[in-house]
């Protein structure tokens, strides 16, 4: 008995969906954002979940620091390539698992602040709150021009120890970023 060409075996579907589970797993994922206006001032709130690999993982549950950057732009709608953006930032920050301690340790990279957390859900909850990020302040803005605000998270593979680099670049569970999102930032 032939089975028809245009239905998929069962095996290769269970493994497509395990595929597409596996890969939804870990990935950053940017939402609830509110950006905000106050005395002139544009303030980004916002929250990142972060969803490691499972190598991602176990680099960080045997000690390897993993360095995370936000990447925020305030930009026009319609802009050249070559116009200057109002606000191009990259933030940074890494978190490391202390064996010796049990505490997972979230460091801002930006100004030196640390925190320590007791598991790693609370570290990456920490980690994910953009909490009155200032922005733009209202007279650096065109009047009646458009402008959007699009953000980005990333795994920064070049922080990893040398020795797990080319692993890192070759492998998918590594690279793990957000993609762009935006949202309009409205004068």
């Amino acid at each position: 008995m032939t089975r028809p060409a245009n239905v998929a075996p069962l095996p290769w579907l269970l493994a497509l969906l395990l595929w597409a589970g596996a890969s939804w797993a870990a990935e950053f994922h940017i939402g609830q954002v509110h950006i905000e206006q106050q005395d002139g001032q544009y303030y980004l709130n916002a929250q990142i979940d972060y969803r490691l690999s499972p190598k991602a993982l176990e680099a960080l549950s045997n000690g390897v620091p993993l360095t995370l950057e936000v990447r925020v732009l305030v930009e026009k709608v319609w802009s050249s390539f070559w116009e200057r953006r109002p606000l191009a930032r990259v933030l940074r920050y890494q978190i490391r698992y202390h064996a010796l301690t049990g505490l997972y340790r979230v460091v801002d990279l930006q100004s030196g602040e640390d925190a320590h957390f007791v598991t790693r859900e609370a570290a990456l909850n920490a980690l994910g709150e953009l909490n009155r990020l200032p922005l733009v302040k209202q007279q650096q803005l065109i009047p009646g021009v458009a402008y959007h605000v699009r953000l980005r998270a990333d795994l920064d593979i070049d922080s990893l120890p040398l020795p797990l680099r080319p692993l890192a670049y070759l492998s998918k569970g590594w690279k793990l970023t957000s993609g762009w999102t935006q949202w309009p930032l409205k004068q």
